[in-house]
């Protein structure tokens, strides 16, 4: 992860009350990695897109992964303005207006596609990291842990050349 350059937030700074607030209110604690992380920096862009490798897509799903990669260039933060596009309660509220469960917590996304906490399975108390297309409400394992997530990170231009052809051998 430290290769990761983060544009700076345009949410407030990192506050234990207002993420104690927003995981009573979703019933759910968040992983300590991203707690660190939204201390560090509260959400919003990075400063680069980078592509998550993807294990064996499954059928459903190869269109968005059949390359084996899903770009992420933003993760929600945590402030309790639910109106902010940065934070992760417009990321729930809108996911749950696309039929999202509730045990999943979308952090990144745009409506038909997101990454997400996934609370239904967690591994040693932690949620999984999914992809998930809401159209079909399919999903995608792609990290057993939000950190495991962030060490897989890779920057798009080490994945794909300027032509679109990938170029990673991993």
């Amino acid at each position: 992860m430290s290769a990761i350059e983060f544009e700076p937030s345009d949410n407030p700074a990192y506050s234990d009350e207002i993420r104690e607030r927003i995981e009573n209110s979703l019933g759910i604690r968040f992983p300590q990695s991203y707690v660190e992380l939204m201390k560090r920096w509260n959400g919003g862009y990075l400063g680069d897109s980078f592509q998550i490798p993807v294990k064996q897509p499954t059928d459903s799903l190869h269109y968005y992964l059949g390359d084996g990669f899903f770009s992420i260039s933003d993760i929600a933060g945590l402030t309790d303005d639910a109106r902010s596009l940065g934070s992760i309660l417009y990321t729930v509220n809108t996911a749950r207006n696309w039929g999202v469960p509730n045990e999943v917590i979308p952090f990144s996304g745009d409506g038909h596609t997101w990454i997400a906490f996934d609370y239904r399975n967690p591994i040693n108390g932690e949620p999984t990291i999914i992809f998930m297309e809401t159209d079909n409400l399919w999903f995608q394992k792609l990290a057993n842990s939000f950190q495991e997530m962030l060490d897989s990170l890779l920057p798009h231009d080490q994945v794909f050349d300027e032509d679109g052809e990938i170029i990673y051998k991993g």
